[in-house]
C-alpha cells in the first residue's frame, strides 16, 4: 500500500482527497502547512506528496525546494487554485523546483488519481 501525504492549508480539500484516497487503497497522511508537512516526512517517508502551492508558514515552493534535499526520488504534486488569472503563476515555478506535476484546482478527483498513479509506477 503507497503512503500519500497531502499538505494544504484548506481543511476540506485535506478531508475530501484524504477520503477518496483512502477509498483507492492508499494510506493518506494529511498536514496543514509546509512546516507540519515536512514533520510527517521525516517522521515517515511518504511513496508521494501532494502540496498546496500557497500556504501559511512555509509555502509550497519551499516545500519541493525542502523535499528535493530530503528524499529527492519522492514525486511531489503541486496543487493550486486561481492563479492562472492572476499576475504571477506558481505552478509553473514549482515545477522547474522539482515538482513532478502541477494541477490547478478545482481538481477532478479521478484525474487527481490517474496522476497519481502514473506517478507511482514512474517512481
Amino acid at each position: 500500500m503507497s503512503r500519500i501525504l497531502i499538505m494544504d492549508d484548506d481543511p476540506y480539500i485535506r478531508t475530501v482527497f484524504k477520503r477518496y484516497l483512502e477509498g483507492k487503497g492508499y494510506e493518506v497522511e494529511v498536514a496543514e502547512d509546509g512546516n507540519e508537512g515536512l514533520k510527517c516526512v521525516k517522521r515517515t517517508l511518504p511513496d508521494l506528496v501532494v502540496t498546496d502551492v500557497m500556504m501559511p508558514e512555509k509555502d509550497g515552493l519551499e516545500v519541493v525546494l525542502e523535499l528535493r534535499k530530503i528524499c529527492p526520488d519522492v514525486p511531489v504534486i503541486a496543487i493550486s487554485g486561481g492563479m492562472r488569472i492572476a499576475p504571477m503563476d506558481f505552478l509553473p515555478m514549482v515545477k522547474k523546483f522539482g515538482a513532478r506535476c502541477v494541477l490547478y484546482k478545482p481538481i477532478d478527483l479521478d484525474d487527481l488519481n490517474e496522476v497519481i498513479e502514473k506517478e507511482l509506477e514512474n517512481s
